[in-house]
């Protein structure tokens, strides 16, 4: 999956560019929702919504995405998210944007993630809606390699990693067309 996301970086960058109302949709339903103080994106990417919600620091696997990321004004760490190399209590937030759905150990990385800051937050694009039923069934590009899970399974994995979950919100916004719920989930 790594090396797929270095090989497409741009590819992937590019997207936001030909789907700039739902890139824009997403920003405002997250910017309108997220804490203040200083935060860490994990799965930051190529930094479109880090920089954007003024998320300074941002964590990826993928060093090109990375690269892409600092140019817009993120400082990169490259690690993966059930080890971050950061001290206990260091943000006032962390924040995976559609980013569980590619985890392989989702409990662990929102564990990690409680360790480093005092909120955790996910969003996420909701499992069973038309659009995320179309991206598991086709399995192609980057999605080839994402699990989507339901609200009720996500606030599980919080419940799991030992939090509890004070916020869940949801909007319900298009792509290509299609609707889907992008999940806003908040715990502690």
């Amino acid at each position: 999956m790594i090396k797929y996301f270095d090989e497409n970086s741009i590819k992937y960058d590019n997207w936001y560019e030909s789907h700039r109302k739902e890139y824009g949709d997403q920003v405002e339903f997250i910017g309108g929702r997220l804490p203040s103080g200083m935060g860490v994106e994990i799965g930051v990417g190529t930094g479109r919504f880090a920089s954007k919600l003024g998320i300074k620091v941002g964590v990826d696997v993928s060093e090109k995405m990375l690269s892409i990321a600092s140019k817009r004004g993120i400082f990169p760490i490259m690690a993966s998210a059930d080890h971050l190399p950061f001290i206990s209590g260091y943000f006032d937030f962390s924040i995976f944007i559609v980013t569980i759905c590619f985890l392989d150990d989702p409990v662990s990385s929102l564990r990690e993630a409680r360790r480093v800051s005092r909120t955790v937050i996910s969003v996420l694009i909701e499992a069973g809606t038309e659009y995320s039923m179309k991206l598991q069934r086709e399995k192609k590009g980057f999605y080839a390699f994402a699990r989507f899970y339901t609200e009720d399974e996500v606030v599980g994995m919080y419940e799991k990693a030992g939090m509890k979950v004070l916020k869940s919100e949801f909007s319900d916004l298009y792509s290509d067309g299609m609707r889907y719920r992008l999940r806003y989930i908040e715990g502690s």
